[in-house]
């Protein structure tokens, strides 16, 4: 068997290592297709990778995709007679789903000439990867999305009235008819942390993956007092997001008040926003989270789903300072699961409850208590080798004849 994993960013390609490695594992012959930037991070993790789309055109698109979403905010702000200028949060989620087809767009080319020319036998793609869902319907063959955490259903449950005039044109230009629905999920997020929608769910284990890193000898030696990971991944390091500045600062501040052994997890050491931190506060740089949160007490962090899955599947209190949707989205599904806090982040946000709330995932028993039982329910889901065994059967049922 052939599987052909398509994943379309940094954090999207570790989501999928584990299940390609389960893959390969089982004697099938694995490829893994991304964007150009993004190879070398497939390679890293001892696979194949193959370079899909083109980036001059999926940035001219992107730039598309926002100078048509400022344009529509600012009609809708006009014709309603105000002067703030700030989208809905149903806006931003439309102009997400436009920026995913955007990415499917400049990707199709390639993936859909690699499928032709390598003839896998099922597809894998994250839901953010909405290429791999083209390049299943053109190349017939069964496909499988891989959700990275927050539960949604991809673009379809966004605004289907908007989005899908830009999605069906992908698809007709290579005689293949677009699916109004996601077929199948591959789901490692907690059943109980799950919105109620009718798909289809492959249940799959976690397995914590933050890249390949060489364990310091500090980690291991004696703490001065509960230690505690604050991040913002990758997709806040823009500058766009009110994270940074005094946000992270009050962080800061108030664990090292209480006591608090700090280590900032961040891609590019060399940012502004780390050169006024107090003394005493580790900065480490591309340190796989899955080595350093075991030995934490608890991780703040802006909402992304990667850092959240894998602080949960370790048991780790979390407190999620949002200010995306989606963020936000992944926020609230952990505070009402009782395994951890949020706090919206924005320009009125009161840095009183930022401090209270750090204080409180450090502190709180219900919450450290809550996360281990969240920790028991994932692992107890079955193992990605597990997951193999139902993309061998979709396989062969398709070679028998079976609908895709």
């Amino acid at each position: 068997m052939r599987v052909l994993f398509v994943a379309q960013g940094p954090s999207h390609v570790q989501w999928q290592i584990p299940l390609a490695w389960a893959s390969q594992l089982a004697g099938h012959e694995v490829l893994v297709a991304t964007r150009p930037p993004y190879v070398d991070q497939v390679a890293r993790a001892g696979l194949t990778a193959v370079a899909v789309g083109d980036e001059q055109r999926i940035a001219a698109l992107e730039k598309q995709v926002k100078d048509d979403f400022l344009a529509a905010v600012g009609r809708r702000v006009h014709d309603e007679g105000g002067t703030d200028f700030v989208p809905t949060e149903r806006e931003m989620l439309i102009a997400g789903g436009r920026k995913m087809i955007a990415l499917a767009e400049g990707m199709t080319e390639d993936a859909v000439a690699l499928t032709r020319a390598w003839h896998p036998s099922v597809i894998v793609h994250d839901t953010g990867a909405l290429v791999g869902v083209v390049a299943a319907a053109v190349a017939g063959v069964p496909a499988f999305g891989q959700i990275w955490g927050a539960t949604s259903d991809g673009i379809f449950d966004v605004a289907d009235d908007h989005i899908h005039p830009y999605f069906a044109p992908l698809f007709e230009r290579y005689g293949a008819q677009a699916p109004t629905v996601t077929p199948a999920w591959i789901d490692p997020s907690p059943p109980s942390m799950r919105a109620q929608l009718p798909v289809r769910r492959v249940d799959m284990r976690y397995t914590p993956y933050s890249g390949p890193g060489l364990v310091p000898d500090w980690l291991w030696q004696e703490q001065t007092g509960p230690r505690v990971c604050l991040t913002t991944g990758i997709s806040v390091s823009d500058g766009t997001s009110p994270w940074g500045g005094e946000v992270q600062r009050t962080v800061v501040e108030t664990l090292r008040e209480r006591g608090c052994e700090v280590v900032v997890t961040v891609k590019n050491a060399d940012h502004p926003s780390l050169r006024d931190l107090p003394s005493g506060v580790r900065v480490v740089e591309s340190f796989p989270l899955n080595v350093l949160l075991p030995t934490c007490a608890a991780v703040v962090h802006h909402g992304g789903t990667g850092t959240g899955t894998t602080a949960l599947a370790l048991g780790v209190p979390q407190l999620v300072l949002a200010h995306h949707p989606m963020h936000r989205q992944w926020g609230a599904q952990v505070a009402d699961s009782g395994a951890g806090l949020m706090v919206r982040i924005d320009e009125e946000t009161d840095t009183a409850a930022i401090a209270a709330s750090a204080r409180a995932v450090v502190d709180s028993p219900g919450l450290r208590a809550k996360a281990a039982e969240v920790a028991a329910e994932m692992a107890a889901m079955p193992a990605p080798s597990e997951v193999v065994g139902i993309l061998e059967k979709a396989a062969v049922e398709h070679s028998n004849g079976a609908p895709s």
